[in-house]
């Protein structure tokens, strides 16, 4: 028997073998779930504080943090990969509404993956993970323009040297 004959036979009973095996068992994803309503209610009680009092910045970094890591875990278990895609990050002048945008995402994704719609909790998820980092890059920067100003207000404040 060839070569090819081989691999052939080898191919076809490989093919019948699999085709009478059971669908692929979903993911588990109850950890992941936990996960998620543990970091929406930790946005949802720094969103909840009052509004004269804006987050720490380091909070959002750590619930930033904890929503990438779930979306990691998923994106592994689901043995799902998106390749790079270049995506805007929002902008507005007002910070805080990213957050609640975030927490509408983190409770969606919760829900997705409840009724069975890893995927679609995935995406979900991004969203979230997305709005946060717009939040933080937004502090970013007013720091920076804060920052300029005040450079810029301490050199007009000095007279110049020269005649």
């Amino acid at each position: 028997m060839g070569f090819n004959k081989v691999l052939t036979t080898i191919s076809k009973t490989r093919a019948s073998a699999g085709s009478q095996m059971s669908p692929p068992q979903p993911p588990r994803v109850d950890d992941l779930i936990i996960e998620i309503a543990s970091v929406s209610s930790s946005l949802g009680a720094l969103i909840g504080r009052s509004p004269a009092t804006p987050p720490e910045e380091n909070e959002v970094w750590l619930i930033y943090a904890r929503t990438e890591r779930i979306v990691a875990k998923l994106k592994y278990r689901l043995g799902t990969e998106r390749p790079g895609v270049f995506s805007e990050v929002p902008t507005s002048e007002r910070p805080e509404e990213f957050l609640s945008k975030a927490l509408q995402h983190l409770r969606e994704a919760r829900a997705k993956i409840e009724s069975e719609k890893p995927v679609d909790g995935l995406e979900a998820l991004r969203s979230a993970r997305t709005y946060l980092r717009a939040y933080l890059s937004e502090l970013r920067r007013v720091r920076m323009r804060e920052k300029r100003k005040a450079t810029i207000s301490r050199r007009s404040s000095f007279p110049s040297s020269s005649p």
